[in-house]
Parts: C-alpha cells; structure tokens; sequence
C-alpha cells in the first residue's frame, strides 16, 4: 500500500534530494519542463505523421519520463547510501589509529585530509558541532547521516573515549564491530556477483528468445501474404 501510495504522492521525494543536497524547488522544475520537452517531441512526431496513437502516446512518454526522474533519484540515494556504508569502516579504522596517541577530537581534525566526500562534509560538521556541544549529540547527528544501525552503536563507543580514557574493552568492541561490518560488506558484494551471474545469463536467454519469436512472426506473416497474393 505504502509503495503504490508513494508512486502518486511521492511523499519521500523531499526528504531524498535534501540527502542528496539538491534543491527541491529547483529540481522540480528542471523535472516538469524535461518531461514537456519530451512529451512535445513527440506531439510534433505525431502531427508530422498525422498519426493520433503518437499523439496520445505522447502523454504516456511526458508522465514516464516524470516517473522516471523520480526513481532515478531514488537509485542515486540508494548508490549514496551504499557508498558511505562502505566508506565508514575504513573512516572509523584510521580514526582507531589515531586516537592511540591522541585524543578523539584531535583524531577527527586530523582525519579531515585522509577523508574522501561525502563522509569529509559529515566530519567537519561534527567537529564544528563538538565545539559548541560537549554532549554525545554530535556524535549521534553523524551517525544519522550514515543512515546504518551500527554507525549509532560505533559513533557512541567514540564518544565514551572523548569523556573517559580509552579502555582495552571498549577498543577491542569497536575493532569487533568494524570487523564485522566488513563481513557483512564482503557478504553483500558476493550476494550482488551473484545475482548478476544469475541475470545475465537469463537475459541472454531471454533476448535470444525473443528474436526467434519475432523472426517465427515475420515468416509468419511473409507466408500469409504470399498465400493471400496467390
């Protein structure tokens, strides 16, 4: 329900081009005007042809082609969401380096030049966030831009070294933790190999069917006219 209800309403479409930092306005009406261009190319193809199933076909493109945006944006949150998950295990690794010999708000400083987009805008917001707020709330508004359970977990963990001295207990959690998001990384990549080794296959299958089938039509239909000439 909530799927066929977001296909109309697209009620989390705000909400994703402020992760992706676009401007929503702005987006919109980039959105609307492509969808014209295309739906009016083929108004102009259909009156060309003087063919009115173009001509209705043209409003099915214009609303595709405004779907289709949308979903678009819906992938690229899914890709930015994959990205820092897999660029927030080496982020806290280096960071455990760091704080062997220094504490964790000069770690963070730090990590600014060894830290790649987007987690480098993420970090210099919690460094500027931890002067004017000593509490864990800082910690947690970045493990929320992470947008994975275990960043939470891990983000507090750092935070009890910036209030009390680094403990042999709470460092070998932290490295647990990491070791496992690895895990489940590694997992998940070998899960994606397999499924692309599943798909394609199937789609050569299925596209080579599918030429039989159109050239079984055409003989088909070469057959007819011949018999119907005769």
């Amino acid at each position: 329900m909530n799927m066929i209800k977001n296909f109309y309403v697209e009620s989390d479409l705000k909400i994703l081009l402020g992760w992706l930092g676009i401007n929503y306005r702005k987006a919109m009406r980039n959105r609307i005007i492509l969808s014209i261009f295309f739906c009016l190319i083929f108004v102009f193809l259909g009156l060309y042809l003087k063919n009115t199933y173009l001509l209705i076909f043209s409003i099915a493109i214009g609303i595709a082609y405004y779907k289709y945006q949308y979903y678009s944006i819906k992938k690229r949150k899914s890709k930015f969401t994959a990205l820092k998950r897999r660029m927030f295990p080496a982020f806290v690794k280096k960071v455990l380096i760091l704080i062997r010999t220094n504490n964790i708000y000069t770690s963070l400083i730090k990590m600014i030049p060894y830290t790649d987009d987007p987690i480098k805008l993420y970090l210099q917001e919690l460094i500027e966030e931890i002067k004017n707020d000593k509490s864990i709330t800082p910690f947690t508004n970045f493990a929320n831009k992470m947008e994975f359970v275990e960043a939470y977990q891990i983000m507090a963990v750092l935070y009890t070294f910036s209030e009390h001295s680094m403990s042999k207990k709470h460092l070998m959690s932290l490295e647990t933790m990491i070791s496992n998001l690895y895990d489940n990384e590694i997992d998940e990549i070998i899960e994606n190999k397999k499924r692309m080794l599943w798909l394609y296959p199937n789609f050569c299958i299925i596209s080579m069917l599918f030429l039989v089938f159109s050239l079984a039509i055409f003989m088909f239909l070469s057959i007819m006219s011949e018999v119907n000439l005769s």
